[in-house]
């Protein structure tokens, strides 16, 4: 891995071929704690066998993209561990990121010829990447792995229909316990503990939001006591039922 190191610096984008190898266990959060994203679909038995055969693990350091705006459609990825984002930049010069990705998710979908965004990894990732051509040839000829990759589309439509709802009509509070909820990984005797390894800028260009006002907000959440700090990148969620009926999803 000395290669990828090297070219794999802070912000700095590895070519594709030295991303595809096999890969390490990076040190990161404990991978015992359960992925409880809404939108993560783990394929069935006989799907996830024969994407097995056709898939590649690679690595993805911290700060690296994986794909750029602009880049040929020609793979399907998996996220299998770490956090990622999805940036588009604005007419303007804004960015939005338009999700974040999580172990379990799928990315790459696009019936376009290049890719409309980038996706960038917030941690070390790992990934399982599919040549697009065999993974098309797999939902073609199996039928179960049809079903479950329409499903994963239903989901990931629910997700986005509730994004628009998030930043149409909802308040700054409620933006950020929707937010909060959606990275819950798990329970623990005083709370729900999340785990946000993104910025607080990275935060604000998700939610519609000014970095003050998500400061602000966090702040709030803390005065109330309906959430505490555990680190820079943990939070326990106190008051889960506060949250669950500001979110109001």
């Amino acid at each position: 891995m000395a290669n990828v190191h090297a070219v794999m610096q802070s912000g700095q984008r590895a070519h594709p071929a030295l991303l595809a190898r096999p890969a390490a266990q990076p040190a990161r959060r404990p991978a015992s704690v359960p992925d409880l994203t809404p939108g993560a679909v783990v394929p069935l038995p006989g799907a996830a066998d024969l994407l097995q055969r056709i898939g590649r693990p690679i690595q993805a350091q911290r700060g690296t993209a994986v794909l750029e705006t602009g880049d040929a459609n020609t793979h399907v990825y998996k996220v299998t561990e770490g956090i990622l984002r999805v940036v588009r930049i604005l007419p303007d010069g804004r960015r939005h990121i338009a999700h974040f990705l999580k172990p379990g998710d799928f990315f790459g979908f696009s019936e376009a010829a290049e890719h409309d965004c980038s996706v960038e990894a917030i941690t070390d990732c790992v990934l399982t990447r599919y040549p697009r051509k065999d993974f098309d040839a797999v939902i073609e000829s199996d039928p179960a792995a049809g079903r479950q990759l329409f499903r994963l589309m239903c989901r990931q439509l629910e997700a986005s229909n509730r994004m628009l709802l998030l930043l149409g009509r909802k308040t700054a509070v409620e933006r950020m316990a929707s937010f909060l909820l959606s990275f819950a990984t798990g329970q623990q005797a005083r709370g729900i503990q999340v785990f946000l390894p993104m910025s607080r800028g990275d935060i604000a260009d998700h939610l519609g939001l000014t970095i003050e006002t998500v400061s602000r907000t966090i702040s709030k959440f803390r005065q109330q006591r309906w959430i505490s700090l555990v680190d820079s990148h943990t939070i326990l969620v106190t008051a889960p039922q506060t949250l669950e009926d500001l979110a109001a999803d």
